[in-house]
C-alpha cells in the first residue's frame, strides 16, 4: 500500500507527519498533479486530497479510496460526498491536531484492507467498555440508562454523556424500526410503542466504552438495508434546509437524528454489507474538542455479500408491558 498525498501547505506537513506514525500507510508519496496519482495509484493505495485539489476528481476515474482533508464546516464536508462520488472519507484539518488521529488513521487503513471489515475492531485498542446483544426493542431504554452511568463514571462530561445517549438511542431506534422497513421485512413503519423482537442469532449488537479522550458507541443491525444514497440524501437535505425538513413517512423520520449524529460527533464510521448488516461507530470527545471542532466521516459500503432472507413470524397482540401496544417477531433463514 502507498499513500498519495495531494494536498497543500501546512495541511500537507501535518498529514505527512501523522502518516509517518501509521505503519499501515506504507510509503508516503507527495504528488503535484492528478496525472501523477492516476499513473501510480492502485486499488489498494489511498489518495489524500484537500480543497485545492478535490475539484480535479470530478474528471478522474481513480480506483483508489480517496480521503478528503477539509478546512470547512460539517455541512460543506458532507456535501463533498455527494459532489464527488469517489470520496468516501472526509477528515477535518483540525482532526490532524488530535492525539487520537494516528490510531484513528490506522483503523481506517485496516478497514480498507480487510476482506470482511469490522468496525467493532476499532474499540479493541485502549478502549474500556461493554458489549451487549439486544433481541427486543423494548429493552433498549434500560440499557441506555446503564450506558449513560458507565460513560459518566469513566470521566466523560455531562454534555458528552447526553450526546452519546442521544446517538445510541437514534442508532438503536433505526436498527429496530427503520432498518426492517428499508429491508422489506416490515411492509410499513410501525409505531415506536411496538416491541420488535429479533432472533438470538441475529440480535442487534450494542457496544460502548471510553478511551482517554473519546467516548464511543457502536451499533450493528442484521439487515444491511442502509444505502449510501439514502444516508447522503437525508444529510444533504438537512444541511441545505437548516433542518427545516418534512418528515419522510416511508421511514418514520426526516433524517434529523442522523444529522445530529454527524454534527455532534468527533468521528462517524459507517460500514454496510448489503442485506447482511449495517455497522455504525460514533466517537465523541469526552471533554470537548477545542476551538475548532474536529471531525472525521468514513463510509464503507459493500454490495456483494450473500443475502439474508427475513420473514414475519408472528404478530402478537399480547405483551407483558403496559407501555407497549403490540409485539412483532422477525425470523430469518439463509438462502
Amino acid at each position: 500500500m502507498t499513500s498519495f498525498v495531494w494536498v497543500s501547505g501546512p495541511v500537507q506537513q501535518a498529514l505527512v507527519s501523522r502518516l509517518a506514525s501509521v505503519p499501515a500507510s506504507g510509503p508516503v508519496r507527495i504528488v503535484a498533479s492528478l496525472d501523477e496519482v492516476a499513473r501510480g495509484a492502485r486499488p489498494s493505495d489511498v489518495v489524500f486530497v484537500d480543497h485545492t485539489t478535490i475539484d480535479s476528481l470530478a474528471k478522474s476515474a481513480l480506483v483508489s479510496p480517496v480521503v478528503a482533508i477539509s478546512e470547512e464546516r460539517v455541512p460543506s464536508a458532507i456535501g463533498w460526498f455527494l459532489q464527488y462520488p469517489g470520496v468516501s472519507h472526509v477528515i477535518s484539518a483540525s482532526m490532524l491536531e488530535q492525539r487520537l488521529v494516528e490510531q484513528h488513521l490506522a483503523h481506517v487503513y485496516a478497514t480498507l484492507a480487510a476482506e470482511r471489515p469490522r468496525l467493532l475492531d476499532w474499540l479493541e485498542a485502549g478502549v474500556e467498555g461493554r458489549r451487549i446483544r439486544l433481541t427486543h426493542a423494548s429493552r433498549r431504554i434500560a440499557r441506555l440508562e446503564r450506558m449513560s452511568e458507565y460513560i459518566a463514571d469513566h470521566g466523560a462530561s455531562a454534555r458528552t454523556v447526553e450526546r452519546l445517549r442521544d446517538v445510541a438511542e437514534e442508532l438503536l431506534t433505526n436498527a429496530f424500526y427503520d432498518a426492517p422497513v428499508a429491508a422489506g421485512v416490515l411492509p410499513k413503519p410501525v409505531p415506536r410503542t411496538f416491541d420488535i423482537a429479533l432472533p438470538e442469532d441475529c440480535a442487534c449488537d450494542l457496544a460502548y466504552g471510553c478511551s482517554d479522550d473519546i467516548a464511543i458507541v457502536h451499533v450493528r443491525d442484521p439487515f444491511g438495508s442502509l444505502t449510501r444514497r439514502r444516508l447522503l440524501d437525508v444529510l444533504s437535505r438537512c444541511a441545505a434546509t437548516g433542518m427545516s425538513v418534512q418528515v419522510d413517512e416511508t421511514m418514520g423520520g426526516a433524517g434529523l437524528g442522523m444529522w445530529r449524529i454527524f454534527t455532534q460527533a468527533t468521528f462517524v464510521a459507517v460500514s454496510v454489507q448489503k442485506q447482511r448488516h449495517t455497522e455504525i461507530l460514533v466517537g465523541i470527545n469526552k471533554r470537548g474538542g477545542g476551538a475548532r471542532k474536529p471531525f472525521a466521516f468514513h463510509l464503507f459500503f459493500n454490495e456483494t455479500p450473500k443475502r439474508r432472507r427475513w420473514f414475519l413470524a408472528k404478530d402478537d397482540t399480547s405483551t407483558s408491558s403496559p407501555r407497549l401496544d403490540k409485539s412483532v417477531t422477525l425470523k430469518t433463514e439463509s438462502e
